[in-house]
């Protein structure tokens, strides 16, 4: 390894330590502490120890200079309602609450970037407006309680929310800064314009990083089949982009190389300036210049530098998640990717002697689309190898089609993009000329999407890892990989290890399925952020209580991806105990993806324009409506539901359903967001027995799980379905009431999806 690759990958591994390992109060000091074996070693003349107590000293001094300048301002703002002045970095978006804006706040120094969120008056604000308000702040490193929050990892070390009304200083024209961005939407809009409706989403996400196009079902199904890489802009649209150039500018390195480099650099902030697209940028400037200028190319240095730049200009985002997983792809490509392509090299029809003319030609185009799926299929592998683990640990997921979707669309995707840009960019200078074009164009960007769709709908396209079986065939495949790996044999029988991994997965998939078959009642409180949703499982029956939240996922794909994971394509009951948002608003994903038997509902009329959209959804699924304006019992499988009729008035959390599942000796109930007031009523209308489980009301507020409901159900385990939130679920009130209950306490935002089961003769976990 070169010294300038040594240096960098101390410089980043120390940034990592000090983001995940180290508190702030020692970074300076320990900064400092490093310099003196960096001497030692100088005066040593051990070169590598040098550059590593360089790199360490420098990373350390770094992050606790960055955290002075960009992140001790910012926290001083925490909590406080102020008039503040921002600088627009790029046009707002609109989302569910209103809009967002990317912004600069300014007159604190240096300029802090910040998220400015609020309504109408935003929608027309322009790169490079200035715009003076009063706003509520709030710091997220501080509110998240730890250093490396979700949004100061992606950049944003604010939050402001309109409280006044906004004077905009406009902007004589978009700033010189801007301009990449400005041409990148433009792109993303003629791209939108030129190309049909189905699939211009798609094309617009992978040519200019714009994925508001995209359906939530056509995430969903190129997630579950293992491309949604295709959706984040990065090192595999760069490498088509210089394969495109590469066309028009001959075998010449130089010209090449000076053709490339601005076009990369400017695509690369055009598109958002992405972790994974700047990291690309600055790899591919290395493998540009370092022909042209003679020098032999270096991927681990090229490698080590981008990721040390990019710490460099946010030491935060070492816990960003797209970060991690593009430096891990790419690690994967260039250790593994070479070896898995040997491997795979002998796969070839030989050449028999005497063979005529057509059948020789037949079989040399069948070899090179051998060699072509068998490169892709290495470089995916080789791509997936460090990248599961990570989206395992965070996204609990694994797609198991990943290697077959990828040989399959790969080279298409290729097309996908040239095609797209070229005509993308024709759109803008003629829009006329750019729809015919996109109309003609458009077959491979489909074809791409039908195998999505065609792949991602098989149920075990993708699983869920909340479980015990799929984590065990991860883990047994990883450590058949290893084998392989040191195989010293002369001929590696790779199909044997193809074998045992199959026999594996085939185990996983049968041992899960009758394990959630097998107990007499089965309750999962999915892990669908703020919100709840509820499967209950009986003797080969499902229901699920609400579909609501506000994960990183749709909480609808959440509990689609759990059932389908258990081999469950149907879902014979699905009951809402109210019509809020965080409880119902994954139902058009849910049936997107599900077949859904019966749906029962309660009646609140200042909640018609929801129970009707509710009802549009069910009808068009074919599904029953049952009205609950009475209490009801229902069988689920070998288990008892009883509705309970609302019992309360006003607010909608107070006139939902609440339902108690019963099998055996097992009792569970969920209350939906009842408050104390109605569940005094509960208790007193009802005789409800002794619970094994209760699903906290109302996300655990204070305003819920009352004293008289837990001492009249004295509940063994209480699971508390909450995620981020700004109302301080769960009360620390609450949770006190529940110790002193004597119940023990779960919360999915702590250790995901929750899973009680109800084994025959008893309860069981």
């Amino acid at each position: 390894m070169r010294r300038g690759a040594v240096l960098w990958a101390a410089f980043a591994a120390a940034v990592f330590a000090a983001v995940y390992l180290l508190p702030v109060e020692l970074w300076l000091p320990l900064g400092l502490v490093a310099l003196l074996p960096a001497a030692w070693f100088l005066w040593r003349k051990q070169h590598p120890g040098v550059l590593i107590a360089l790199g360490v000293s420098a990373a350390l001094l770094w992050c606790a200079g960055y955290r002075q300048v960009m992140l001790v301002p910012a926290e001083a703002l925490d909590g406080r309602r102020t008039q503040v002045t921002v600088a627009a970095a790029e046009a707002a978006a609109e989302n569910d609450y209103g809009y967002s804006l990317p912004c600069y706040l300014t007159g604190e120094g240096v300029p802090i970037r910040a998220m400015l969120y609020g309504g109408e008056a935003l929608a027309d604000v322009r790169p490079g407006d200035t715009l003076t308000l009063t706003a509520d702040c709030s710091c997220p490193t501080l509110r998240e309680g730890r250093w490396a929050s979700n949004l100061a990892s992606g950049g944003t070390f604010i939050t402001l929310r309109v409280r006044s009304s906004i004077d905009v200083q406009r902007a004589a024209g978009a700033p010189w800064w801007s301009l990449p961005r400005v041409w990148g939407q433009r792109l993303a809009r003629s791209v939108k314009a030129a190309f049909p409706e189905d699939v211009s989403g798609l094309i617009a996400a992978m040519t200019a990083g714009d994925r508001s196009g995209l359906s939530d079902s056509d995430r969903t199904a190129l997630t579950r089949a293992g491309l949604s890489h295709l959706l984040a802009v990065s090192g595999m649209h760069i490498s088509f982009l210089v394969g495109l150039l590469s066309l028009f500018t001959g075998a010449d390195l130089r010209r090449r190389a000076a053709v490339c480099l601005p076009v990369v650099v400017v695509f690369a902030l055009a598109v958002g300036g992405s972790p994974s697209v700047l990291r690309a940028g600055v790899i591919w400037a290395f493998a540009l210049l370092a022909p042209a200028l003679g020098r032999e190319a270096d991927n681990w240095s090229s490698l080590a530098a981008a990721l040390a730049l990019l710490l460099l200009l946010n030491p935060l985002s070492a816990a960003n998640v797209g970060l991690q997983l593009s430096f891990a792809s790419v690690a994967g490509i260039t250790l593994v990717t070479p070896r898995l392509a040997d491997w795979l090299r002998p796969l070839r029809l030989s050449e028999k002697p005497g063979t005529s003319g057509g059948k020789r030609l037949l079989r040399r185009g069948l070899n090179g689309l051998l060699a072509v799926l068998c490169g892709t299929l290495a470089s995916t592998l080789g791509a997936l190898v460090f990248t599961v683990p990570l989206i395992a640990c965070y996204f609990g997921t694994l797609s198991l089609a990943a290697p077959l979707s990828n040989v399959l669309v790969l080279p298409v995707a290729a097309v996908v993009f040239a095609l797209g840009l070229v005509t993308g960019l024709v759109g803008v200078a003629s829009p006329a000329v750019g729809a015919v074009m996109g109309h003609v164009l458009a077959w491979p960007a489909r074809y791409v999407m039908r195998v999505a769709r065609a792949i991602g709908a098989f149920p075990y396209s993708a699983v869920t890892l909340n479980g015990v079986y799929y984590p065990a065939f991860l883990l047994g495949a990883y450590a058949l990989l290893l084998m392989a790996v040191l195989w010293r044999g002369e001929r590696r029988r790779w199909w044997i290890f193809v074998l045992c991994g199959g026999v594996m997965l085939g185990t996983s998939v049968l041992l899960t399925r009758l394990t959630f078959r097998a107990g007499d009642l089965t309750v999962a409180v999915l892990d669908v952020g703020q919100g709840q949703s509820v499967v209950l499982a009986s003797a080969g029956e499902t229901a699920l209580i609400d579909c609501g939240g506000s994960g990183r996922s749709d909480p609808g794909d959440v509990a689609a991806d759990y059932l389908l994971s258990r081999g469950e394509t149907r879902l014979d009951k699905l009951l809402l105990t109210h019509y809020h948002d965080d409880h119902v608003n994954g139902l058009a994903a849910l049936f997107d993806r599900l077949d859904v038997g019966t749906v029962i509902l309660p009646r609140m009329e200042e909640d018609g324009d929801c129970q009707l959209w509710v009802l549009g959804l069910a009808e068009e699924e074919g599904a029953e409506v049952v009205w609950i304006d009475k209490d009801e019992t229902a069988a689920l499988g070998g288990a008892t539901l009883e509705i309970f009729a609302p019992l309360g008035s006003g607010d909608a959390n107070e006139k939902g359903l609440s339902v108690l599942a019963s099998a055996g000796d097992f009792d569970a109930l969920i209350t939906g967001d009842m408050g104390t007031t109605v569940e005094e009523r509960l208790v007193k209308y009802h005789r409800l027995p002794r619970c094994e489980v209760l699903v906290a009301g109302h996300h655990g507020s204070a305003g819920s799980n009352g004293r008289t409901l837990l001492e009249a159900i004295r509940p063994q385990t209480v699971l508390i379905s909450v995620g981020e939130n700004s109302y301080g679920h769960p009360h620390p009130d609450t949770l006190d009431r529940l110790t002193e209950a004597g119940a023990e306490v779960y919360r999915t935002d702590l250790s995901g999806t929750l899973t009680v089961t109800a084994a025959s003769g008893g309860e069981g976990g």
